[in-house]
């Protein structure tokens, strides 16, 4: 069985309702990226089905790839290979902890290979891509022109779907910046609007525009709520509040932060009552494995 036919694609799409979509009056629909698969879910598939697509499967036998102790990327990476029948080798970012956390614990389950760097060494190597001797080198997150090929297919599965904003959480720009090139096509650019999960005024606009030569692209940059995975008091009461009325398991580090937003666009009046709003869930519910200690339940 190829790893497509285990994939949930077209993701579906589930209108939903809470306390605050009815008080201000908007429609607010999910693209559950989330359900793609149990593990290689959300935009983690997105990025690597680009670049699997880039090489031939004969052309090497392993993949390497790069992340932190809580990556998702690199389970997705490790449950990919498993299924493809490749080796994976994961190189981690800071020491080999004394107890390893329950992220790597499921990369090794998958059967990847950990290797631990110091972050000097990381920061030289962590966007390596492409083939050298046998393997197959992915940047960390999968953040590289091949890893955006994949998430334009975001927008296409929307078919005929009217939206009058569609929204995503960034953490590197590659996802809004395959949907960004898609919709520029449509001309539609104006209907995405990017939210920045960590610090840094314009960072994901610029790596945007950099990285990827697209410009124009709305991102919000003033709710990250601290930085990258933090949290706080008011974004795990909105997460358990949105949970409980909808079913949807958000994540605290993408999804959780982008849905927060949508609700302050409301209150704000960024989002106008009567809008049609479409989030993308991109998945990485594993991210919860390092914040069960932080949550007050």
């Amino acid at each position: 069985m190829s790893i497509e036919q285990q994939l949930n694609i077209p993701s579906p799409i589930h209108t939903v309702s809470t306390s605050w979509t009815d008080v201000y009056g908007i429609t607010l629909s999910i693209k559950r990226d989330d359900l793609i698969h149990p593990i290689i879910s959300g935009n983690k598939w997105r990025k690597l089905s680009g670049i699997f697509r880039e090489f031939a499967e004969e052309s090497y036998s392993e993949v390497v790839t790069y992340g932190g102790a809580f990556s998702n990327h690199l389970v997705a990476t490790a449950a990919s290979c498993a299924i493809l029948g490749k080796k994976s080798t994961g190189i981690i970012r800071g020491e080999e902890p004394k107890v390893q956390n329950a992220v790597l614990k499921l990369c090794k389950l998958y059967g990847m290979h950990l290797q631990f760097v110091t972050r000097t060494e990381y920061k030289e190597v962590n966007r390596t891509y492409g083939i050298q001797d046998d393997k197959l080198y992915v940047p960390e997150g999968g953040a590289c022109q091949a890893g955006t090929v994949g998430c334009k297919n975001i927008i296409t599965e929307l078919v005929t779907a009217k939206y009058d904003k569609i929204m995503v959480a960034c953490g590197t720009g590659t996802t809004l910046a395959g949907m960004a090139e898609h919709l520029q096509a449509l001309h539609q650019l104006s209907k995405l609007v990017g939210v920045q999960v960590l610090k840094g005024k314009d960072y994901i606009k610029h790596e945007v525009e950099n990285t990827y030569g697209i410009q124009g692209v709305n991102v919000l940059d003033d709710f990250h709520g601290g930085g990258y995975a933090k949290m706080n008091t008011e974004l795990v009461h909105f997460i358990k509040d949105f949970n409980r009325e909808t079913g949807v398991l958000l994540d605290p580090i993408y999804t959780g932060k982008l849905l927060l937003t949508i609700q302050k666009c409301c209150e704000n009046g960024t989002i106008a009552r009567g809008e049609r709003v479409l989030a993308i869930h991109t998945g990485g519910l594993t991210g919860w494995f390092g914040k069960w200690e932080e949550l007050d339940l």
